[in-house]
């Protein structure tokens, strides 16, 4: 399949994953976020960092965010060069460009590239990893290729079905949710947070 096609597959897929939710499932489903503290920890870091816009320490968000063989070189040389990349990201938009120059290499970190990259644009790319890319069978894509083509399958799920999006939002305005901040939150945000949590929690059932 083309690209094109292959978003279309990915909106599609998570049409079929909505169809037939409705608000018990949604809340119950959430409430995993409350009861580990590993989750509820994230949250937090989340919050700082991508809502607040708190500065990064690397070796922080490595940790935060379970990115796997990233070496303390490469965050340092991210440390040392922060205010510079951040502009890069923000200006140019270009995540293939920046994976390109500062990602691939040896190390070819595109699970990092893809979260810093939602981390400074978090309504316009999604922190794609593992469990992500193989939920919409793109494991033997190019990482990068995988991130544009969620970034496009979201954007025309989001588009096309507004009303699972406002669904999952009101759920999530409740009280007892409130350290999620959702009002705040992208509608990719909500998306990937929804696949984020169901990855964490088939991990945990193995």
């Amino acid at each position: 399949m083309m690209e094109k096609e292959k978003a279309i597959w990915v909106k599609n897929k998570i049409k079929e994953d909505f169809k037939d939710i409705d608000k018990q499932d949604l809340e119950s489903f959430f409430e995993e976020l409350k009861n580990n503290n590993r989750n509820y920890s994230f949250i937090g870091y989340y919050n700082r960092t991508v809502l607040d816009k708190e500065k990064i320490k690397f070796g922080e968000f490595k940790r935060q965010w379970g990115i796997q063989g990233m070496t303390k070189e490469v965050y340092d040389f991210f440390d040392k060069n922060y205010d510079k990349l951040k502009k890069e990201i923000v200006k140019k938009k270009n995540i293939e460009d920046f994976f390109r120059k500062y990602c691939s290499r040896e190390r070819k970190e595109g699970s990092f590239c893809s979260k810093l990259f939602h981390t400074f644009l978090p309504s316009e790319f999604p922190p794609v990893d593992y469990h992500i890319r193989k939920r919409f069978n793109l494991l033997n894509e190019d990482f990068i290729k995988a991130v544009l083509i969620i970034k496009k399958g979201y954007g025309l799920f989001i588009r096309e079905n507004p009303k699972p999006i406002e669904m999952i939002r009101k759920e999530l305005s409740k009280e007892k949710f409130s350290f999620l901040r959702v009002d705040e939150l992208s509608d990719i945000r909500i998306l990937d947070m929804y696949y984020w949590l169901q990855g964490r929690l088939e991990r945990m059932k193995k």
